[in-house]
């Protein structure tokens, strides 16, 4: 599972027929230095696809599992309707009221030059 944010919606018309009726989201990752609001920090340039089981919203924060979790997520809206058959590879599991990081924890240097090679080390 990962945290990430909602910033947007996505519509299709041409889709796999049992998709219909799933509301599909964009989601950004959050990055573990922007988690713990490290300043100078970079967001993320990914995005998901997820399906919405939980009714989020663009902005808040939400949980995603990823792979079989997620179609074993679907499957618990719709016990024996194969929805965890669906090509559906992530899901909102959790919209996330508050959430912690320690920044004691973060042990490795979040500098962005490339071109030092103690970047990314242990401390």
């Amino acid at each position: 599972m990962f945290l990430g944010r909602v910033i947007g919606n996505l519509w299709a018309t041409k889709k796999w027929p049992e998709l219909s009726g799933l509301k599909l989201l964009v989601v950004r990752p959050h990055t573990l230095a922007e988690l713990a609001d490290v300043p100078g920090s970079s967001r993320c340039d990914d995005a998901v696809i997820a399906a919405d089981l939980l009714g989020a919203c663009v902005g808040e924060d939400v949980v995603l599992a990823y792979g079989h979790a997620a179609r074993a997520a679907l499957e618990e809206l719709d016990p024996g309707g194969g929805l965890a058959r669906h090509p559906v590879d992530a899901a909102v599991v959790a919209i996330v009221d508050r959430f912690e990081v320690d920044k004691g924890d973060l042990a490795f240097d979040i500098r962005t030059d490339r071109n030092d090679p103690s970047v990314g080390s242990k401390e």
